[in-house]
């Protein structure tokens, strides 16, 4: 009996140590209000202490939500991740879209919208890597300008989306130039083309027709353009299959062939010098003019500006 109440009292002993040992957790008054609890938590965040105030926060949200305190509860979760000194966007991001989700009508709707934006924003790589925070902070900022085109943030924010639409330019004209020098030139094509048509404001245009031109340069057909001349060659005469072709038929097929790719690499070459020729009238003196007079001249056409040429 006296080794059964030795070994309790142990027990009771080392589970006293053992709790003894832990920090206290940070309780909050379940009988606080929710202005008390709100000007507990702005106290805390003005004195740096961020994770007291979530805690503080995280309390309000929980057992008062009903209260008028509610959405700026909501809001200050937001903002202090977004200000503490090492600032968490991805969890400040979730907070300010939490509270769009529960306040889609609140007067301070701009105020989260535009926090929102601005995590994505802080997020922005450099132009050399992906844009997908950029592309978030865009459609963030334009949905702003959408719904509150009045809002106090409007000015900020337009001059964010300015910077927005130039990082993502300035990322795909860095794409276009390096399969123009990886050799990528119907992927260049594509790329540089796009930049000029959808932000013709925002581009080095410059470079995007130099580059262009280099592409359209350099370019020859590739599979599909070779698959999408067979399907359409079948389909005139009303094969479904080389296989059914007469030998004679083999050898039109070859001469058409032939043909179609002159055309199309010409048209292409044709396409370069239009490129360069912009260059040379449009932005003379500049030195992508003078390169592209050289490619110009190099590719045998006339038409260059005399000034340019001598």
């Amino acid at each position: 009996m006296k080794r059964i109440l030795t070994a309790l009292t142990l027990v009771a002993v080392l589970a006293g140590l053992g709790l003894g040992c832990k920090k206290p957790k940070a309780v909050v008054d379940k009988g606080v209000t929710a202005t008390e609890l709100l000007a507990t938590a702005d106290k805390q965040l003005k004195q740096g202490k961020f994770n007291e105030a979530r805690t503080t926060l995280r309390h309000l949200e929980q057992y008062l939500p009903g209260s008028a305190e509610f959405p700026k509860a909501k809001l200050m979760l937001g903002d202090s991740f977004f200000f503490q000194p090492s600032p968490s966007y991805p969890e400040a991001e979730v907070e300010y879209a939490s509270f769009l989700n529960y306040f889609p009508r609140h007067e301070l709707r701009d105020y989260a919208m535009y926090h929102q934006a601005l995590c994505h924003f802080s997020s922005i790589e450099s132009a050399e890597r992906d844009q997908t925070e950029t592309r978030k902070a865009l459609t963030g900022f334009q949905q702003l300008i959408a719904e509150s085109p009045g809002s106090p943030y409007a000015g900020e924010t337009r001059a964010k989306i300015l910077q927005c639409w130039r990082r993502i330019a300035e990322h795909e004209l860095i794409v276009g130039v390096f399969y123009v020098n990886t050799y990528f030139y119907p992927g260049a094509e594509r790329r540089l083309k796009n930049l000029l048509e959808t932000y013709p404001d925002y581009v080095d245009r410059e470079r995007a027709y130099f580059y262009l031109g280099e592409a359209m340069r350099q370019r020859l057909l590739v599979e599909t353009d070779v698959v999408q001349f067979n399907k359409d060659y079948l389909a005139k005469r009303e094969k479904a299959d080389f296989k059914e072709f007469t030998r004679e038929q083999v050898e039109q097929y070859n001469k058409d062939f032939v043909s179609f790719s002159e055309v199309q690499i010409k048209g292409y070459r044709a396409e370069a010098k239009s490129y360069y020729q912009k260059l040379v009238e449009s932005y003379p003196g500049t030195e992508w003019a003078r390169r592209a007079a050289d490619r110009l001249i190099t590719m045998g056409t006339s038409g260059v500006k005399e000034e340019l040429d001598s």
